[in-house]
Order: C-alpha cells, then sequence, then structure tokens
C-alpha cells in the first residue's frame, strides 16, 4: 500500500480527499495536517509515499522545496483552486511531481498517481 499525506487548511476538502484516497486500490492515508510546520514533522514521521499539498493556503511552495530537499523525500502532489500553466511552471520549479487543480481533483489525483506510479 502507498501512503499518502494530505496538507490542507479546509477540513471539508481533507475529509473528501480521505474519502476518495480510501477508495483508491493500493492507497491509504498516512496522515493529515493544516500547517507547514505539521506537514513537515509529519512527513518525517510518516514517511509516506505521497505528500498532497495545497499551495494556495496551508503550505506553499516553501514546504514543497524544504519536503524535497529531504534525503528520501515522497513524490508531491501539489495542488491549486485552479491548474493553470502559471500554477504548474511555480509548482515544477519548486519540486513538486504533479499539479491538481481542485476544480477537477478526483479525475486530475487518479491521472497525477497513475503517471507517478505507473
Amino acid at each position: 500500500m502507498r501512503r499518502i499525506v494530505i496538507a490542507d487548511a479546509s477540513p471539508m476538502f481533507r475529509d473528501a480527499a480521505a474519502h476518495l484516497i480510501s477508495s483508491l486500490p493500493g492507497y491509504t492515508l498516512a496522515g493529515t495536517s493544516t500547517t507547514s510546520q505539521q506537514t513537515l514533522s509529519l512527513v518525517e514521521s510518516a514517511g509516506p509515499d505521497v505528500l498532497l499539498v495545497d499551495l494556495g493556503t496551508v503550505c506553499g511552495l516553501d514546504t514543497v522545496r524544504r519536503v524535497k530537499a529531504a534525503a528520501r523525500p515522497p513524490r508531491v502532489v501539489a495542488m491549486t483552486l485552479f491548474h493553470t500553466p502559471q500554477a504548474a511552471a511555480a509548482a515544477a520549479r519548486a519540486g513538486a511531481d504533479a499539479l491538481v487543480g481542485k476544480e477537477r481533483f478526483v479525475v486530475g489525483l487518479r491521472d497525477a498517481l497513475a503517471r507517478l506510479f505507473p
């Protein structure tokens, strides 16, 4: 089972994302966080395969950079409200492995995970 950490400030979004993850074969929830510091600590302690992180409200690009600087970083799927070329470029520069717009989160996450773990 691949383990996923969700970092997002919205309790409703975290719950919805956790529900989606629990329905995906081969994936399980490793934990959730709401702040940058919680995210960094959880990634270090839980050792997830994937960090699903909101760029807009919780952690931002700096947290992505810090996570990817670790010796054995997880894959990072960054999220934004809308998937735009500018957001994709900023996420890639920070080290994110994929970007998913929340406007089509369910399909976007499934597609991103399929690309990251063929």
